[in-house]
């Protein structure tokens, strides 16, 4: 368990830094304060507080039950 106070990176896998594109330096700070993203390669940081609130889900399009063919 972490400490108070203390903040815990974790890097993402297969993530693109917006800023500078590089691929593997994208990393998430979790601190007691929220959540922020980094890049360990640029100056690139964004806290997740800031990003919008998506928009409600819309279903992709009618659907209907398969039929099986015998």
């Amino acid at each position: 368990m972490s400490p108070v106070g203390s903040q815990r990176k974790r890097f993402i896998a297969g993530a693109v830094c917006p800023q500078c594109g590089v691929e593997d330096r994208t990393y998430v700070l979790v601190a007691a304060s929220g959540q922020s993203r980094h890049c360990s390669d640029c100056a690139f940081s964004e806290s997740l507080a800031d990003l919008p609130e998506p928009d409600s889900v819309e279903p992709v399009g009618a659907w209907e039950p398969v039929k099986l063919l015998e």
